[in-house]
């Protein structure tokens, strides 16, 4: 990609727009829990939101919110939107991160959001601001 117009030098670039649909998002879903089966129960409500779960695990990482959804510039828009489906859930983008969008579930975890419901908290963020070190390109 070439630098935006309004890029400070040295910022990472990252696509704010379009937001992906579910359909276009891959996933990687984590238990991080003592709770057996935690990470297959969110991987099933994930797919039945139409995101694409490609690997389902455990992981020793242990979290005290619901969720931790991890995702690097590559993945901005689609992490923003995937993070809405955790309701207490925490972002964790991190500007070095390289792998596919990847949701750790911890100990608050009840279930994943309904598509209307994460629809509704994404709307009412109030929109998309770009992390320090970033800047947006279309």
């Amino acid at each position: 990609m070439s630098a935006g117009a309004d890029c400070a030098p040295g910022a990472v670039e990252i696509k704010t727009a379009p937001i992906p649909d579910p359909e276009q998002i891959e996933v990687v879903v984590l238990n991080g829990t003592e709770r057996t089966g935690l990470a297959e129960q969110a991987a099933g409500q994930l797919e039945d939101r139409g995101f694409k779960v490609i690997e389902v695990g455990d992981t020793d990482e242990r979290i005290d919110e619901a969720a931790l959804v991890k995702y690097g510039p590559e993945e901005y828009a689609g992490g923003l939107h995937t993070h809405a489906y955790f309701y207490g859930g925490r972002d964790g983008f991190d500007l070095e991160w390289e792998e596919p969008i990847t949701i750790v579930l911890g100990d608050a975890f009840k279930e994943v959001r309904s598509t209307s419901d994460a629809r509704q908290s994404f709307a009412q963020s109030g929109g998309i601001t770009t992390p320090d070190g970033t800047c947006a390109v279309e």
